[in-house]
């Protein structure tokens, strides 16, 4: 489940590393009594295509608002680009932020062409045309600016939100669920396109998403979130590969999860003892289903069930003398059926985690 980025355009804007466009230091609140965002630590580099992940109910959607300036905090303070902006007594309102917002229904108006909806947000000056027809091009829309927002594709109206947020010229570009509205045959071409769009343009963006496939294919780095926490900041290929948290181990992408207890140091599975992580007591095992093989000399178990999905499947195998039923993907020309007996062993040692007990999403 390797992430496919999109190849950078000499179009690009270059800007200084490590340059912080958001700086979030315990920032929590709460909403009718409940936390919904408890001490909410994170930064965004300038030029940053950033994703926060996470289930429904964990904080996400609420820390875009905050961003936004549509949310205040109750404790802790949010910077962007060394502007304090929430902090004490110190709130900066979301119209003096420089921030763009696209919106889950895109939120278009159905009574304007689309080239007036993309200069809805500017001033009135001589070269408000120019900046439309600027920002039509860059988002693929040339031609388009007359037609009625509702006579485009899903995908359309996705590049005609993107520009009305990117024509003022923000700070920083917020998305929120930005794809779940597309038909699943469209979004894979759709986010390749927005990433293009948001990297030519040189802007930093935070999109919020459930979506696991989503944050990976389309991020830079991902925060995941779980329970109103940040639990891990991570490049894709990191946060999938080595994930610091069970909660995180089984929310993004496929894995088998086997709770054991701790021996000696050490975890006992059928392919061997590995080290588990110091004074812990019970680990919690996490392999993924590519991290599996059909193997001579593996342990040896039998097929009893089968997901096919076209680029590959994945098969259930029980194994013989534990019994434990494990998932393996494999290519999807192997023709095993429910044949067997098969071996199976691990390419690469599972990941061990302590056994701390998953909080609840919220």
């Amino acid at each position: 489940m390797t992430p496919q980025h999109a190849a950078s355009t000499p179009h690009e804007r270059r800007f200084p590393d490590h340059a912080v466009a958001v700086r979030a230091d315990g920032l929590r609140v709460r909403l009718g009594g409940a936390e919904v965002v408890r001490d909410l630590t994170l930064e965004v580099e300038v030029g940053e295509l950033f994703a926060i992940l996470g289930p429904s109910g964990c904080g996400k959607t609420t820390a875009l608002r905050l961003i936004a300036g549509f949310e205040r905090p109750t404790a802790g303070c949010l910077t962007l680009f060394d502007e304090e902006v929430a902090c004490g007594s110190t709130f900066v309102p979301p119209e003096k932020r420089r921030v763009g917002m696209v919106f889950q229904d895109y939120a278009l108006f159905p009574h304007m062409s689309v080239a007036e909806n993309v200069a809805y947000g500017l001033p009135k000056s001589a070269d408000r045309e120019a900046r439309v027809l600027e920002v039509l091009d860059l988002t693929r829309l040339t031609g388009l600016g007359d037609r009625d927002v509702h006579a485009l594709s899903g995908g359309e109206q996705q590049r005609v939100a993107l520009a009305r947020a990117l024509a003022p010229g923000p700070r920083i570009l917020l998305l929120d669920e930005p794809f779940s509205n597309l038909d699943q045959s469209l979004r894979g071409r759709v986010r390749g396109e927005v990433r293009d769009i948001i990297k030519r343009a040189g802007a930093t963006a935070i999109l919020v998403t459930h979506d696991q496939e989503e944050a990976l294919s389309i991020a830079d780095r991902v925060a995941f979130m779980w329970g109103g926490r940040v639990e891990q900041v991570a490049t894709p290929d990191e946060i999938y590969t080595s994930p610091r948290t069970l909660n995180a181990a089984d929310f993004i992408g496929d894995a088998n999860i086997l709770h054991l207890p701790v021996r000696d140091g050490h975890v006992q599975l059928p392919f061997g003892d590995f080290d588990a992580p110091e004074g812990a007591e019970a680990a919690a095992v996490v392999i993924r289903p590519e991290d599996l093989q059909i193997m001579p000399g593996g342990v040896y178990g039998q097929v009893v069930s089968r997901e096919y999905y076209g680029h590959d499947q994945v098969l259930h195998v029980e194994l013989e003398e534990s019994g434990l039923v494990l998932r393996v993907r494999v290519a999807p020309h192997e023709r095993l059926g429910m044949a067997g007996p098969i071996s199976i062993g691990l390419r690469t040692d599972p990941l061990v985690l302590a056994e701390s007990g998953a909080e609840d999403g919220g």
